[in-house]
């Protein structure tokens, strides 16, 4: 499964197409690159980048939770879970070109940011990007929260 680390600027176009980061790109190494799984992130208002095999994973993960078959709020969650996502096609350069509407979701237009998320991809504009910079010493504050909580 490829690792994705690192922040990255790019330029998208008004047509909604971007090019991958060659780190990226070259993080999924021999996966196979034909598609990528563009997800509505709703927690940061921005769009999460997964490989097909990833997504299918925490796919997978979240249907075992539910039963649909038998629980009507079950079916209608799933139905709004795969609604924030979309298959799109990669080109042999690494560019997507993403839906209209989801790049109104995210409000992505020229500047974007790409940051790796481990198994994952998150595209937001660059000046959401820029707000989310901590100093070193909010930063070391925040894992300190996190060490606390595992005490």
């Amino acid at each position: 499964m490829a690792t994705f680390a690192g922040q990255y600027n790019a330029t998208i176009d008004d047509k909604g197409r971007v090019v991958l980061p060659s780190a990226f790109k070259k993080a999924m190494g021999e996966m196979q690159l034909d598609f990528v799984v563009v997800e509505r992130n709703r927690r940061s208002k921005c769009l999460d980048i997964h490989t097909v095999d990833a997504w299918k994973k925490e796919v997978e993960k979240f249907r075992n939770k539910l039963n649909p078959e038998t629980n009507p709020m079950h079916d209608k969650l799933l139905q709004l879970y795969f609604q924030n996502f979309v298959q799109i096609g990669v080109a042999a350069n690494g560019r997507i070109n993403i839906p209209n509407e989801f790049l109104e979701y995210a409000s992505l237009k020229d500047k974007v940011t790409f940051i790796g998320m481990q198994t994952s991809i998150r595209l937001s504009a660059a000046a959401t990007a820029t707000g989310m910079e901590v100093s070193d010493a909010d930063y070391l504050e925040l894992l300190k929260l996190i060490d606390k909580k595992e005490e």
